[in-house]
């Protein structure tokens, strides 16, 4: 059983988890080893639950059997106590004799700290440097390695690339199957954008529906440069916030922040409130604003047969090919992702 082969299987026990389950925490998988044989797997199933190592852990009938085990994680081990206590704590006192980790953890207060505190302890560490957790948590590691949300646009629209029939109106357009996979999606993100025009068109939640979710509701982001919801007291409460150009607006309303109409300035300060991801849903206008500068790292549309002839106009399907084509209900749903640079 070689090292490659042990992480392989570490990845396919993350795989198992839901990212609306995890939500800001990364999906982790571990294997644990002894004399060749598997003795358990693991995984972190949820948000303020057990992490991996000690899910696997767990799996083992005699702790005694874990002493001089070797475990492999596919993300560094957490050293700080959080919701749960740290992970590095609880293989140093199973008696684990060694682990190989699949990538280290870019957040600061992990980032080469449980790899260390496994070495102090005189357990063998072996850092493959693969990009298997960057994979499996495309979010997180973006939020950290760069101090700003990843960003996902979303949208739903005609075969002839129509969002809605009628201006100021909305027009719907995807069944049951595919609102339930987009509510799926929103569960994963830490807030939800939509510009003034969509706000005021459909007075929308943004909130996770279709499903269940055991984590806080995403923030209602709404980008009003203008102000015109000064009056409009509907979008006035503790998750929402509203940035604006417009200086009475943000002098009198709590929920009004005041920027310099850059998306990159509302994305910084998103990030300093430690919002990892940010799913952006309308309308047209601010889906290809951001587009067009850019700030986007996936693309998500679900595009129906549906032909509207006219309407408000969506956005052109990328040049570069989807990553991802699948059918869900009357929707064809793609998934393209911008390169890094």
């Amino acid at each position: 059983m070689d090292d490659l082969t042990m992480m392989q299987l570490a990845v396919a026990e993350a795989e198992k988890a839901a990212p609306k389950e995890t939500w800001t925490n990364p999906r982790v998988g571990a294997v644990i080893v002894k004399n060749g044989v598997v003795l358990a797997t693991g995984y972190h199933h949820q948000f303020g639950q057990a992490h991996a190592e000690v899910d696997a852990m767990r799996q083992v009938p005699n702790s005694a059997d874990l002493k001089d085990a070797t475990m492999y994680v596919t993300l560094e081990p957490c050293a700080h106590i959080g919701k749960v206590g740290a992970c590095a704590d609880a293989i140093v006192a199973a008696g684990i004799g060694r682990v190989v980790v699949g990538q280290g953890d870019p957040n600061p207060l992990v980032h080469g700290q449980g790899i260390s505190k496994l070495r102090d302890a005189g357990i063998a560490v072996d850092v493959l440097n693969q990009s298997v957790s960057e994979k499996l948590n495309p979010s997180f590691h973006h939020f950290f390695e760069t101090g700003h949300p990843y960003v996902m646009l979303k949208v739903a629209q005609s075969a002839d690339g129509y969002i809605t029939k009628v201006v100021g109106q909305s027009t719907k357009i995807t069944d049951a199957s595919a609102d339930v996979a987009t509510h799926e999606q929103r569960a994963q993100f830490g807030a939800i954008i939509v510009g003034s025009e969509t706000a005021l068109t459909d007075t929308p939640s943004l909130t996770v529906r279709h499903t269940l979710m055991t984590h806080p509701q995403p923030l209602r982001v709404i980008l009003d440069r203008r102000g015109r919801l000064q009056s409009e007291s509907q979008f006035f409460d503790d998750r929402t916030l509203i940035y604006t150009m417009n200086e009475a607006f943000a002098g009198a309303t709590e929920q009004a922040i005041l920027f310099d109409g850059r998306l990159q300035s509302m994305l910084d300060d998103l990030g300093h409130r430690g919002v990892q991801s940010v799913l952006v849903e309308g309308g047209g206008a601010v889906l290809r604003a951001f587009l067009a500068t850019d700030l986007w790292q996936q693309l998500d549309i679900y595009q129906t047969t549906t032909v509207f002839g006219t309407g408000v106009a969506g956005i052109q399907v990328p040049t570069i090919s989807a990553s991802v084509s699948e059918r869900i209900g009357n929707t064809m749903h793609h998934i393209y992702y911008r390169e890094r640079k």
